[in-house]
Parts: structure tokens; C-alpha cells; sequence
């Protein structure tokens, strides 16, 4: 693609609308290649690593571009897309200058550092590790694997605390706050105190569900080995396939064209909670106005995407999904319900953790991170994981705020259409029209404030009884 006049150019005629247009065409031909890079460096980084997906519209990745932007007026009919484009310029800046380190992480993930220890000793990588705590059979083999990546670890945290460096030298370039200031708009320091204090809510049930797990030991491998929830498969499919998708949620997703990752193999009830999470995503981008500009249609962050996947996700909690959707008897959906929010919470406070030990412009203080990972799992993590994980991702504080806010979304659509909301046609409708409308919203303050955390809190504490 040839890139668009020079961003000194931008804006300075009376065809700024034009050009607004233009940009916003640039934008999202960025924003998808910068995706497919961003998916084919992880799956092979050595034959990608050359690769520049934001040279060819360089201009909508660059100071000069976010600075006309913030000269144009704040009012009038195109404030919002002005909005939009500056938070896509942002992340897209972001973006091509992070090339470099991004590369520089996915060749070490894959890279063979760890070595699983046994009979038959192998090196592997920090992907492969991870993905073998997940398959272990046992909680022994799960400790192997984590061990291996912990190996890996401290080839991993240097590469972190350079991107975290150069994330903070680019928004004080710009004379942000902080570098999650254009994402949710939240300041940092809110953000993670709700994170803390939905750890601290939630530390009581997290505990007593430790303490129902000794049997199968304690610390981080066991707690993740039980996360998989092998033992609640009745009522799932024997294979994870979009047909599956298709045929759950029959006519209410007919003709929605859904971008679905890969699926993995199914390895445990919790591989189903990925799978509709990342339905929920793909259903939320897909129902976006295809007559609106993209950087209206579309955030970076895509809180409404994540929030959506979190609505989703938690539909292996419900023991009205299972009794309505997979036929279970209601014995067997409490049952299953129950080790699945056993599950999902978990998750929920490895995304409070993440935003705790977000690097601003070095590792997380050792004290710190000793104190979150005894929080989560009991006892502190090993200290060769610090700064490699758990680890923010550069849209962490957008799926933390999703994930506040979908406790609201999910409790709206249980009052409105039943509990089995996800069946009924009428709900369908309303988030289409929610997907119509611009994703960027502002932040619902009850939901990410105090208040929403301790509803989300008590919400866990109901559900595991």
C-alpha cells in the first residue's frame, strides 16, 4: 500500500473530513496486518521476524499523525472519530516500535530453555512448557512443566522490562500519565486498587477451595492442574470444532461471519470456557456497523470485545447451561457449575495479578511479587517466573475493566430475558444492537469501582456455596 499524504499535510485544508476518511482506511488496513503478523510471529517467529507490517502506513503509526489529531477541535461532528484515530495512533505507534521486542519475545518463548526432567530428559520452550502444564496428567507432571518454564524464565524478563521501558518513554513523549492512559482512560493507580482488593475479597473462597484440593497437593502446578476440570466433561462434545458453536447457538448466529481462532484439542471442561470466551470475542467484533469507520466501530483495546468474552466464557459456570443447552441433570450442572467457578476464578484473579505486577519501567518489586503469587496460589511462586509471568499484556487493562464490567452485563441479561438468556432470540437481538453501536463507551464507574468488585466478589462466594 502506498502511504497517505505525510502527516504534516494532514488536516490543514478544508478536506480534513476527506482526510480524516482516509486515515481511518489506513488505520484499519494497520490494525488487521498488524494482527495477522502479531499471529504468525507466535506460530513461527525466525520465518516472520523480517517482517514490517506498519512500514507500508507508517504514517497512522507516528508522533506527527497523534499530535495533528490533537490539534483539531474537540467538537463537532467528527470529535468522535478524531477520538477514535488518536487511540488507534497511539496503539499503532506502540506497536511499530515495540517490532523489535516483540520479535525479540517470541524467539525466546520458542526458544528450548527448560528442561523436563525424568526418564526420558527433553529441553523445551516457554510455549511448550505452558501447554504441558495444561495436558500433565497428573499434578506431578504439571510441576515438571512449570518448573521447565521457570527455567525459561529469566530469559524472558529482561526482553519484559525493555518493553515495559520503552511503552513509558513513548507516553511520556506524548505527555500521557501513564501508558494505559489512551486504552481504558482509567488511571493506573485505580485500576490496580481494584485489582488488590478483589484479591483480598476474594482471598477467603480462594482459600477454602485450596483447602478442598490438598489431596491432590498444594502451590501453583496443582492449583493450575485442577483448573483444567477433567472431571466435569458430561454434557460436552468430544471435539472442539466451530460446528459445535454453530449448533448451540443455532439461528441466533446465522450469518454473523466470526473470525474463530484455532481451536485446541479439548483437554478438560475449561477448554470449552476458552472456546466460548473466544466465541464471545469474535461475536462482539463481527456485530461491529460495518457503515461506520472503523476507528468508531473498532477500539484498540476492544473492551466490549473482551467483555463480551467474559459473558461467554462464564457460561461454563451457570448450571442453567448446562441443564438448558447440554442436557445435564440439575445435580450434575451444580456440580459441574461449581468446579468451573472453581475455574474462572482463577482466571479472574490472574487477571487482577497481571494488572498488580505490571511493570511500568522495571520487574515487579521481589516483595511483591512474592505476595501476589502466595495470594493466588497459597505459597509464593517460583522467583525464576518474576517479570515473565503472570505478565500484562498490552491490552491487560482493558480486559480488566471488561472483566468488572461483565459481572453488570451478564446480570442485566439474566433480568431481561431469563436465565437462560443465551437461547432466547429477544437477547440476541439487543447485542446486536449493542454491537452496532461505538465501541469505545465510557468506563461504568460503579462496575469498575469498589462497588463492582465487591458484586463480583459476592457473585464467586454465591456460586461456590
Amino acid at each position: 500500500m502506498q502511504p497517505a499524504r505525510p502527516p504534516a499535510q494532514l488536516f490543514m485544508d478544508e478536506t480534513a473530513t476527506g482526510d480524516l476518511v482516509a486515515l481511518d482506511r489506513d488505520v484499519a488496513c494497520a490494525a488487521r496486518g498488524l494482527h495477522r503478523w502479531r499471529a504468525a510471529l507466535s506460530a513461527d517467529p525466525d520465518a516472520h521476524a523480517e517482517e514490517g507490517p506498519l512500514e507500508g502506513v507508517r504514517h497512522v503509526a507516528s508522533k506527527s499523525t497523534w499530535d495533528a489529531l490533537g490539534r483539531l477541535p474537540i467538537g463537532g461532528a467528527d470529535a468522535p472519530l478524531i477520538a477514535g484515530l488518536r487511540r488507534w495512533v497511539y496503539a499503532l505507534l506502540q506497536a511499530r516500535l515495540a517490532h523489535a521486542d516483540e520479535v525479540a519475545w517470541a524467539r525466546a518463548a520458542a526458544a528450548p530453555y527448560g528442561l523436563v526432567e525424568g526418564e526420558n530428559p527433553r529441553r523445551v520452550s516457554w510455549r511448550e512448557a505452558w501447554r504441558d502444564v495444561v495436558l500433565a496428567r497428573t499434578p506431578g507432571e504439571a510441576q515438571q512443566r512449570l518448573e521447565a518454564a521457570a527455567e525459561a524464565g529469566p530469559h524472558l524478563a529482561p526482553i519484559a522490562v525493555k518493553i515495559a521501558e520503552r511503552r513509558a518513554e513513548v507516553a511520556r513523549r506524548l505527555q500521557l500519565a501513564h501508558p494505559w492512559e489512551p486504552i481504558v482512560g482509567v488511571p493506573a493507580r485505580d485500576l490496580r486498587a481494584t485489582a488488590s482488593r478483589f484479591l483480598e475479597a476474594t482471598g477467603d473462597v480462594a482459600s477454602s477451595l485450596r483447602a478442598e484440593q490438598r489431596h491432590v497437593g498444594a502451590g501453583a502446578a496443582a492449583i493450575l492442574h485442577a483448573a483444567v476440570a477433567r472431571e466435569a466433561g458430561q454434557g460436552w462434545p468430544g471435539r472442539l470444532t466451530p460446528r459445535w458453536l454453530s449448533e448451540t447457538f443455532g439461528s441466533n448466529v446465522a450469518g454473523v461471519a466470526l473470525e474463530l481462532p484455532v481451536f485446541p484439542a479439548a483437554v478438560g471442561a475449561a477448554s470449552f470456557a476458552r472456546v466460548l470466551a473466544a466465541f464471545g470475542f469474535a461475536l462482539r467484533v463481527a456485530m461491529a456497523s460495518r457503515s461506520m469507520p472503523f476507528a468508531i466501530a473498532q477500539e484498540p483495546g476492544f473492551v466490549a470485545a473482551h467483555r463480551l468474552a467474559f459473558v461467554f466464557g462464564a457460561l461454563v459456570a451457570d448450571p442453567d447451561f448446562y441443564v438448558r443447552m447440554l442436557g445435564a441433570g440439575r445435580r450434575t450442572a451444580q456440580a459441574q457449575a461449581r468446579a468451573l467457578t472453581r475455574t474462572t476464578l482463577m482466571e479472574a484473579r490472574l487477571h487482577a495479578a497481571r494488572v498488580l505486577l505490571a511493570a511500568d519501567e522495571a520487574l515487579a518489586p521481589r516483595e511483591l511479587f512474592e505476595e501476589v503469587g502466595a495470594l493466588l496460589f497459597g505459597m509464593p511462586l517460583d522467583p525464576r517466573l518474576r517479570g515473565a509471568w503472570p505478565r500484562a499484556r498490552d491490552d491487560e487493562p482493558a480486559r480488566w475493566v471488561a472483566l468488572l464490567e461483565a459481572a453488570a452485563l451478564r446480570e442485566n441479561l439474566r433480568q431481561r430475558f431469563d436465565v437462560d438468556w443465551f437461547r432466547n432470540p429477544r437477547a440476541w437481538s439487543d447485542l446486536r444492537a449493542r454491537g452496532a453501536e461505538p465501541a469505545h463507551q465510557p468506563v461504568d464507574e460503579v462496575a469498575v469501582g469498589a462497588a463492582g468488585v465487591d458484586m463480583l466478589a459476592r457473585a464467586f462466594e454465591k456460586a461456590i456455596g
